[in-house]
């Protein structure tokens, strides 16, 4: 099905549409939340956007583990033990460019990375101007969707250890590469840091294709995924967060995140 735009104009109305989206869901069905700084932007995890084909992706996502694995050891915990999922979400979380894409099951976190991600107001896109984009997506209903899925009604949102989860797996050679169908899955992470749980973080995970989620979505029967345009001014989105009493330390539990408050508070920000 293709995917409506639906534009908000305040922060009340964006969660009033997320409500109609639950309640058509029914209450056992969870929904996940993403927000980027432009609504031009494609769903795309950020090591699909580097290269030209899976294949290349592979073999670079194969370096990228390897070079962390070895540089890291120093900053983790004696002991420590991780397996190379773990390994791929701390190096989502740390910035390093991966197969994953960040959701959160928290509307207002997403709403927050939203307008704090750099973005102007004036700022265009291949000549479109720039507002906030938050995408909903249900996780149950994408993945039932995927082809390799859809002979299993009762499938949800896989984790790590799920069989059908084996083929995607990091450090993973060209045999599993083929057996990789194409849609990305929606799964569960490890909550290997205070920031991931804090920001109640959830992972789409990159097939075996190049696609942005947006064209699996237009294939799909039923619909799973849902885009608002959010045209409210980002320094005012700010605002409303913090009235609602969602303040920067929720979303990093640290002393940056603790600085970054009483700048916001200061007005120095």
């Amino acid at each position: 099905m293709s995917i409506e735009e639906v534009r908000v104009k305040s922060i009340s109305e964006l969660v009033a549409e997320v409500l109609k989206i639950g309640a058509s869901l029914g209450s056992e069905r969870p929904l996940w939340h993403r927000g980027q700084s432009c609504s031009n932007h494609r769903l795309l995890a950020s090591l699909a956007r580097k290269v030209e084909n899976p294949k290349a992706l592979l073999s670079l996502e194969q370096r990228l583990i390897t070079r962390f694995r070895q540089r890291s050891l120093p900053y983790w915990p004696a002991g420590y033990p991780q397996n190379d999922w773990e390994q791929l979400f701390a190096m989502q979380h740390h910035e390093l460019p991966t197969r994953l894409l960040d959701w959160s099951e928290n509307l207002f976190v997403a709403l927050y990375f939203a307008s704090s991600d750099g973005a102007r107001d004036s700022e265009t896109h291949e000549g479109v101007r720039c507002y906030p984009s938050m995408w909903i997506l249900d996780p149950v209903g994408w993945n039932r969707q995927a082809k390799q899925l859809q002979e299993f009604p009762d499938v949800a949102i896989l984790t790590t250890d799920s069989d059908d989860l084996k083929a995607y797996a990091p450090l993973s050679n060209e045999t599993d590469l083929a057996r990789r169908y194409a849609q990305p899955l929606a799964i569960y992470g490890a909550y290997n840091s205070a920031r991931i749980l804090a920001q109640r973080g959830s992972f789409t995970v990159t097939g075996n294709s190049l696609s942005s989620m947006e064209d699996f979505a237009s294939e799909h029967s039923t619909s799973a995924l849902w885009k608002f345009i959010v045209e409210i001014p980002r320094v005012q989105i700010q605002r409303d967060l913090s009235t609602l009493g969602f303040a920067e330390s929720m979303i990093f539990p640290d002393l940056v995140g603790v600085s970054r408050e009483i700048a916001a508070l200061e007005g120095l920000s």
